[in-house]
């Protein structure tokens, strides 16, 4: 089995809410670790960054654990919420500030900022012997982090959220305000910035087997092009910066550490984890306790993974069926993402062999949703959780992102061999699968940029008659259940009010585009104030 590379030997720091976590006596306990006796030594240090990358998972369940698939999926056009979680509110638009899932995300988010201030503080302050590579990559890894944590929060909440670039040091600190501006952005641009200097590349951070999956610069430089991408979402009312990005997505092409693995599929189990095309990814764990015995396993394959009926599954958010038809006939990652008929049979831990009739059988209601096989295996395992890692960025991404950004800036005919080059890789065969998949032994038979334009078909109502149409619709389906789809049609629909209808159409307005703050941290916290879903 494999280790987890988050919690070993870590110093795990917890602390809690924003206000949430202020002692009411001063206290000092002799026996207790505290900054001011631990981060003495290199390998003290090196457990500095550990936290932050643990709350990414949640010890709360609020990271990639659990909350986080429901709080990114469910408020797009993509996933809807099933008749087994009754109410849920993620994909209403009108999310209440009591919500346990956003509150959970809320506060593993703050905990891993926390814990990325302090490796900083204790990483550029540290006067122990430690050589120039190990200090450079240790604040490189405290930076990237707290540049990916506050990108999380601000997704979620806006960019309003308090600003905090230091340890706690003061009383006032417990209390923080409410972010300026474009304030809560440029910090972000400057911490993967920094990230970016620092890190070494991939190949030279697997040289050591223990740091696997932590952060290097390609994942640096890849965050730091969707920030600038991400910019009308991260502060209101700004574009794009096409530009920038480009030239930091060119960097991660050129470097020749990543490229698209022979098989989609293997990019969404346990034994392709941290492979070729993973640029950042979450590394799980499945351990031998739940709820709260082991902190670094996912929940997804259970509850939002297999159909209702079928091998205990939860089945609690789906795709829809838009998602499934926004997959051309032809196109072997349909089968590979969901499961749907004409796709992959599931083996029950019980030996039973299920496929779509079976499961439509033993299916309640929700007969036009579907299953969500990425990320989920195909034999059951015998728990409520998995250790499958979450694969955060993957080069398709950055190929995928390095064509918008060559088509917003000018060069169409560039974008398209980008675009290509996924497209190719979804119509190879695949003899890894299950041999009764007729891509097993067949290629897929999407064309590719051009012989799409020529085709000219619509697909749920976006005609395929330009670069950026056809970009939204394969990052749609090669992207689909990986956290991008919402997001893309707000940044979309910034520029050009045409993406957000989609949005329009089930509900969704500009008002609740970000989750409302928690109200126990409101209550807390006199000097914070919500934003517009708080009011």
């Amino acid at each position: 089995m494999k280790k987890n590379r988050y919690i070993i030997g870590a110093l795990v720091l917890v602390a809690g809410a924003l206000s949430g976590c202020k002692p009411n006596l001063d206290l000092i306990n002799p026996q207790e670790v505290s900054k001011s006796t631990y981060y003495k030594t290199a390998s003290e240090l090196e457990a500095s960054v550990i936290p932050a990358y643990q709350a990414l998972i949640g010890k709360v369940q609020g990271g990639y654990a659990r909350a986080f698939y429901y709080n990114l999926l469910a408020p797009g056009d993509d996933f809807n919420h099933t008749f087994k979680w009754e109410p849920m509110y993620q994909d209403t638009y009108n999310t209440p500030a009591s919500d346990g899932l956003i509150a959970g995300s809320w506060k593993d988010m703050w905990n891993g900022i926390f814990a990325a201030n302090t490796a900083i503080s204790a990483i550029t302050n540290f006067t122990g012997e430690i050589s120039d590579d190990q200090k450079n990559r240790l604040l490189g890894e405290a930076y990237f982090l707290r540049g990916l944590l506050y990108m999380h929060v601000v997704e979620l909440f806006g960019e309003t959220v308090p600003l905090i670039d230091h340890p706690t040091l003061s009383n006032e600190d417990y209390y923080p305000t409410n972010s300026k501006a474009g304030e809560v952005y440029a910090l972000i641009i400057s911490d993967f910035q920094k990230a970016a200097e620092l890190l070494p590349v991939k190949s030279v951070m697997n040289a050591d087997a223990a740091h696997i999956g932590r952060a290097t610069k390609g994942a640096a430089q890849a965050y730091l092009a969707k920030a600038y991408m991400y910019r009308p979402i991260l502060e209101l009312g700004q574009k794009a910066e096409f530009d920038k990005a480009e030239v930091e997505l060119k960097k991660v092409i050129d470097s020749k550490e990543y490229s698209l693995m022979p098989y989609f599929r293997d990019n969404f189990d346990e034994e392709h984890e941290n492979n070729a095309e993973s640029v950042f990814e979450i590394q799980m764990h499945n351990g031998p306790g739940w709820l709260g015995d082991d902190m670094s396993d996912s929940w997804r394959w259970q509850e939002i993974g297999m159909y209702d009926g079928t091998g205990g599954a939860w089945w609690n958010l789906a795709p829809n069926k838009k998602t499934y038809n926004e997959f051309e006939n032809g196109d072997p990652r349909k089968y590979m993402t969901l499961w749907c008929d004409g796709g992959a049979k599931y083996t029950q831990v019980d030996g039973t062999v299920t496929d779509y009739d079976y499961w439509m059988a033993h299916l309640a209601t929700n007969k036009d949703l579907y299953g969500t096989r990425k990320y989920c295996p195909d034999v059951q395992v015998a728990d409520f959780d998995d250790g499958i890692n979450d694969r955060l960025m993957r080069y398709a991404d950055v190929l995928l992102m390095y064509a918008e950004c060559l088509n917003e800036n000018g060069k169409p005919e560039e974008a398209k061999n980008y675009i290509n080059m996924v497209r190719t890789r979804a119509n190879d065969i695949v003899p890894t699968e299950q041999s009764q998949l007729w891509y097993h032994s067949s290629k897929g038979t999407i064309p590719d940029v051009d012989g799409l334009l020529a085709e000219n078909i619509t697909i749920n109502g976006i005609k395929m008659n330009s670069i950026k149409n056809i970009i939204e619709h394969e990052r749609y389906v090669e992207l689909c259940g990986e956290y991008v789809r919402y997001f893309d049609l707000l940044r979309w629909g910034m520029a050009d009010s045409k993406w957000l209808e989609p949005l329009k159409e089930i509900g969704w307005t500009e008002r609740a585009m970000y989750y409302p703050f928690p109200q126990v941290e409101l209550d807390n916290n006199p000097n914070l104030e919500g934003n517009s879903m708080n009011h």
